[in-house]
């Protein structure tokens, strides 16, 4: 049976379609206007093995999903690796659609997770809307603390967003109109609290359907919403084939440049991957190393410590165990037992 590799071009009112033979010649090039009909009339009359390369995007999972049923296989990569299409001079959807093709015939390409049932896509849009109103909330406050700034008030912490801290920063504004601005962010503030709060009772009631939340959360330093959150970025933890290439997912492992024998710069945390996770695991740590009781990755801490004499590197030999454990739970499903990280 032949072999067919079509690229496709995905946007919100048009998207292009190139399939290509094993040899690289061009069999198809055309255009449909984006909806769900389209997406199956377009691989309607494409006989042989067909593969399909997308770039990630918010269309990627919906029109992976429609045409999963109809063809052999279907990919997304993600787009800042594809340097090649982004960086061309003369970009288009046609070409774009052709480059994809053409590297998914020569496997080229770095391969995006999507979750494959539609229950884990939706959690993780509720996780993602949890984690955007928090960072919302935080960006409202740092405003706040900057326009009170500008009127000589300077305050820290979180007194400033408490009710009698509020009124005190505000009497300190001398102009009525430049307290009434900052009365209004307020207002704003109060209602990102509420919808952040609506979001996390949200996700808490749908994490119920995932039985590996429950194991997580008997991790030392691992509350619900760290539970959440790792279930959700993750989706399955068949998808590495080692702990290592999960660090570098969670921005925990050590990226290194050199050139002609010589480095290029200094060791430093890899950037790609999912911030995140990192954060889920640095929270994680702080919980974890700071509380009374003893514990696994207090211990592993006191040790790293004792040998690097450093509290960075301590600390992120302590967050790569902290990930490498929830996943090592959610492959053999059984709960966190601290004699294992002794």
């Amino acid at each position: 049976m032949e072999t067919v590799y079509v690229g496709l071009d995905m946007g919100s009112s048009a998207f292009q379609q190139v399939a290509m033979n094993t040899n690289g010649s061009v069999r198809v090039n055309r255009s449909f206007t984006t909806s769900e009909a389209n997406l199956r009339a377009a691989f309607a009359d494409q006989r042989g093995e067909i593969h399909v390369h997308l770039e990630a995007g918010e269309l990627a999972p919906w029109a992976a999903a429609v045409i999963m049923p109809l063809v052999t296989r279907v990919v997304c990569s993600h787009p800042k690796d594809n340097a090649w299409i982004a960086k061309d001079a003369d970009k288009c959807d046609r070409v774009d659609a052709f480059k994809l093709a053409e590297l998914l015939r020569l496997n080229r390409f770095k391969e995006v997770h999507y979750a494959p049932d539609q229950p884990r896509r939706n959690f993780k849009q509720m996780v993602q809307h949890y984690d955007e109103l928090t960072g919302q909330q935080a960006r409202l406050k740092t405003k706040i603390k900057a326009r009170l700034r500008m009127q000589g008030v300077i305050v820290t912490g979180e007194r400033p967003f408490s009710s009698k801290g509020r009124k005190e920063v505000l009497a300190r504004v001398e102009s009525r109109d430049l307290r009434t601005a900052i009365k209004q962010l307020y207002e704003v503030l109060d209602q990102s609290v509420t919808a952040q709060e609506q979001a996390r009772l949200l996700m808490l009631r749908a994490a119920q359907a995932f039985p590996e939340i429950k194991l997580m959360r008997t991790v030392p330093g691992v509350g619900p919403i760290g539970a959440c959150r790792f279930s959700a970025y993750i989706h399955t933890p068949n998808r590495f084939s080692s702990k290592r290439k999960l660090w570098k997912y969670c921005r925990l492992s050590v990226s290194h440049r050199s050139s002609n024998g010589k480095p290029l710069r200094r060791p430093r945390l890899d950037r790609s991957g999912c911030g995140r996770l990192k954060d889920v695991s640095r929270k994680a740590f702080d919980v974890a190393v700071r509380s009374r009781q003893d514990n696994g990755f207090k211990r592993t801490y006191q040790r790293a410590l004792e040998t690097t004499h450093d509290k960075t590197h301590a600390r992120l030999t302590v967050q790569r165990k902290i990930v490498s454990t929830l996943r090592a739970m959610w492959i053999t499903r059984t709960p966190y037992c601290d004699e294992l990280s002794r």
